[in-house]
């Protein structure tokens, strides 16, 4: 498969993100997962841009430290987002305003989070049951950010409310870059399969980019979407967890070439250079703590693979793990010295 068989549709670009015609592949924001480490670990790979973990306007708005720290842009290599939610359009125009410090190449309004904690306060996907409001937030934000400003939905809050078309509509008019669209209903959160003809209906209804998110989880889906919806990129969520090289197969079906091989031992490795990026970050254990999650669902249907995990999960000391993880790497490859101190990923 050729990369120029690949086709998407075109699309009218604002001036000020130009830049956005090369970028494909993104990481979608995802709490406790969309860090700094594990977003330079994907840029690594071959992901175009990553996004912070969501942010809540309020807390940015209160001066919450844990909720600053969330945004940890400043100095970073490659594009990078940043995604505020909230149903306040004075808390939104306030973090918005405090934003404009930090580094960023868009600032993303997210009307597609499903969970509860954020539903009940009227963000997230809430507000696709309440459109007036939503424009309004919309509106808000983009007077004062200093950035092109996005916005990621769902396709509606439930099956008889389906109005993506109409959200979609309403985002493009009031000036929004891109509109990112998950294929599920907010009822559906993460069950049941996404709804690619309603991502390929967006992409035929708006004259902007639209950036097609869900059940995505390797390069072969990845290019049936591409195919099925001819949006113009595609963002990854949990396919992404443990599996950062998901970037490197999307890259290389857009270059029209296989996917580059993943041995376990290049696992071990770049999951050591992600445990030691979270260590420094965030101290032991809870730098530990992070990684596991991805180690989780890493080393999937390799020989030793649970028996490894086991251990790993037996400490929270990043020594210790670093060590089981080195070991492994050279038990299954003599390329792997037992000095190497970080992988290389293709590039």
């Amino acid at each position: 498969m050729s990369a120029a068989k690949l086709h998407r549709k075109k699309v009218r670009f604002d001036p000020r993100i130009a830049w956005f015609s090369d970028v494909k592949r993104l990481l979608s924001p995802m709490a406790g997962v969309t860090d700094r480490p594990f977003r330079e670990v994907c840029r690594r790979y071959g992901a175009d841009m990553g996004f912070c973990e969501f942010a809540s306007a309020a807390g940015l708005a209160y001066e919450s430290e844990s909720t600053w720290a969330l945004v940890d842009t400043d100095g970073e290599a490659g594009r990078v987002g940043i995604q505020i939610f909230g149903a306040d359009p004075e808390h939104m125009i306030a973090a918005t305003t405090l934003l404009n410090h930090r580094q960023m190449d868009v600032l993303d309004i997210n009307f597609g989070c499903p969970a509860k904690k954020v539903v009940k306060k009227c963000g997230g996907s809430a507000l696709l049951a309440d459109l007036p409001l939503l424009k309004k937030i919309v509106e808000a934000v983009i007077s004062e950010s200093r950035v092109p400003v996005t916005a990621k939905i769902r396709t509606g809050w439930d099956e008889d409310s389906v109005n993506y078309d109409e959200v979609g509509l309403l985002l493009q008019e009031a000036g929004v870059c891109w509109v990112t669209i998950h294929g599920r209903t907010r009822a559906q959160k993460y069950q049941g399969q996404a709804n690619w003809d309603r991502i390929a209906g967006l992409v035929e209804t708006l004259d902007i980019p639209v950036v097609g998110n869900g059940d995505v989880v390797d390069g072969e889906s990845y290019r049936r979407m591409v195919e099925h919806t001819k949006c113009h990129g595609v963002m990854i969520g949990r396919g992404a967890i443990g599996n950062p090289w998901i970037f490197g197969e999307m890259h290389a079906v857009d270059e029209g070439r296989p996917a580059p091989a993943v041995s376990f031992s290049e696992m071990c490795m770049t999951t050591i250079d992600h445990l030691r990026g979270e260590v420094a970050l965030r101290g032991e254990p809870q730098g530990s703590f992070v990684v596991r999650k991805h180690i989780a669902r890493c080393f999937k249907n390799y020989p030793g693979a649970s028996v490894l995990r086991r251990k790993l999960f037996a400490t929270t000391v990043a020594a210790e793990m670093e060590d089981l993880l080195r070991a492994a790497a050279v038990a299954n490859s003599p390329d792997h010295g037992a000095d190497r101190g970080s992988s290389h990923a293709p590039n």
